[in-house]
């Protein structure tokens, strides 16, 4: 039996294109944590088994996803204008995708994803930071990393930035005397580009050895 006909599974409409929209669909509406076998099969029409004929698992599927979410992000905003300009486009268009799919970001934080959109991030940046910036391959591997958590971890913190009653409620209970500077910034108004600015300044600056 062909290769070819052996991945058609049990209905001749079933792809792993097919499959992986399912999945995603599944992703947006409940999460990772909803995001089972019998979910996307529901989703998808097909039963459960079927699956099975286009991945080896789950985990297979969900990195699948990840990765299709990953080649949603538009490499090619760091090749235009100069290397500050072009991360900062690239950055605020990476945290506004990230902002609109909470299902895909906490995807991407349950495990390690691996694919040729991921390899494709991955390199757009190695590239952009020796070409581009001169930083060292060592260097470009720091600053990919630098950025890529920098990333993660504010999307995955942005839920929690509002401030809440209970959140003044905890801090009515604590002395402001003692913590004299955190009180004060607390009163300044957020400047999240500042943060962003910061980060680009560090990552694009190359120390002289």
């Amino acid at each position: 039996m062909s290769d070819q006909r052996r991945r058609r599974g049990p209905r001749g409409d079933i792809t792993a294109d097919g499959l992986a929209a399912a999945a995603t669909a599944v992703l947006a509406t409940v999460g990772p944590e909803g995001l089972s076998l019998r979910a996307v099969a529901r989703e998808a029409g097909v039963t459960p088994t079927a699956i099975y004929t286009y991945y080896d698992d789950m985990a297979a599927l969900r990195n699948r996803v990840g990765d299709d979410f990953l080649g949603r992000l538009d490499l090619g905003l760091l090749r235009a204008g100069s290397p500050e300009q072009a991360l900062h486009a690239f950055l605020d268009h990476g945290l506004a995708l990230f902002a609109n799919s909470p299902g895909s970001v906490a995807l991407l934080a349950s495990q390690r994803i691996a694919g040729p959109h991921s390899l494709a991030l991955n390199e757009a940046l190695l590239d952009f930071f020796v070409d581009r910036v001169g930083h060292d391959l060592p260097g470009a591997v720091a600053a990919t990393a630098l950025v890529v958590e920098w990333v993660h971890g504010a999307s995955m913190l942005a839920p929690s930035a509002p401030v809440t009653s209970a959140f003044r409620a905890a801090l009515s209970r604590v002395d402001p005397a003692r913590h004299p500077r955190t009180v004060e910034a607390f009163a300044l108004p957020a400047d999240e580009s500042a943060v962003l600015e910061l980060l680009v300044t560090a990552v694009t600056t190359v120390r002289s050895p």
